[in-house]
């Protein structure tokens, strides 16, 4: 059924698992889409009562594809509209899940990735996980509602520091600045995941709906304006001199030298 994703459904936990390990879980485009289809299809299932998202091997996710991002450059095709509001809809699909939605952050969670883990309603970490809102450094100012989940999370200051450096923030630091919700070793990470998914997987799941439900209408009101907001952003970088340069530099692995064109 899904090409870059893996399901299972055990003792009511579904879990999604991002699976492009060679990639080291970057998203295709098909992955946006088969993340928000299997959210919807869990959300439906009357045996799941709560979701785990993760990835296959070392990392959660590497978020977008940096070699794709290269050829719409040298294509002169540019960033279209599809992909940023792919992820955004996938954020949606995991912010209106009626279902408790839990983020097994193993390893890092970067660009998208990192704003997938920041639209779940729960994140466990280690000590190795590592969020990084990574799109500045590509000269891009972000998708898949990052910056608007991790304002929600920790307030406006912590956000322009995640968007405007760009820079790992460890578990640990996580945990502290409440992006977290448990800092698991790192050994015991999918262990201690699920333990605290069985436990709200077996409560009173048509109540957490109720909940979610006046979180979103009440709290995130603004989450649609947002994501076409931030498509728009994302498709006006993506034609600029100093993407191109990011983009360039990550591939020949050395320092970028913007121009702020």
């Amino acid at each position: 059924m899904y090409t870059t994703i893996l399901t299972k459904v055990e003792d009511k936990i579904a879990t999604i698992t991002i699976n492009r390990p060679e990639q080291s879980n970057a998203f295709a485009q098909e992955t946006y889409i088969e993340v928000r289809d299997a959210l919807l299809a869990f959300g439906k299932d009357q045996d799941v009562g709560a979701i785990v998202i993760t990835g296959t091997g070392k990392n959660f996710s590497a978020g977008g594809n940096i070699a794709n991002m290269k050829k719409y450059i040298d294509d002169k095709t540019y960033m279209s509209e599809r992909g940023p509001m792919l992820t955004g809809m996938m954020s949606v699909a995991c912010r209106r899940c009626p279902k408790p939605v839990i983020a097994m952050v193993n390893g890092a969670a970067a660009g998208a990735g990192a704003g997938l883990a920041l639209a779940c309603d729960f994140r466990i970490v280690s000590p190795r996980s590592k969020l990084i809102m990574a799109f500045i450094n590509l000269g891009l100012p972000g998708d898949t509602a990052g910056m608007y989940h991790v304002g929600k999370l920790v307030g406006t200051a912590k956000a322009m520091e995640m968007m405007m450096l760009g820079e790992p923030i460890g578990g640990e630091q996580a945990y502290g600045w409440g992006l977290a919700t448990r800092l698991a070793a790192d050994d015991t990470l999918e262990e201690e995941t699920y333990q605290f998914a069985k436990k709200i997987a077996h409560r009173a799941t048509y109540g957490f709906a109720k909940q979610k439900m006046m979180m979103n209408k009440y709290f995130y009101p603004e989450l649609d304006a947002f994501i076409v907001d931030e498509t728009a952003g994302m498709c006006e970088c993506s034609r600029t001199e100093d993407h191109a340069e990011a983009v360039h530099a990550f591939l020949e692995k050395r320092a970028p030298v913007f121009k702020g064109k």
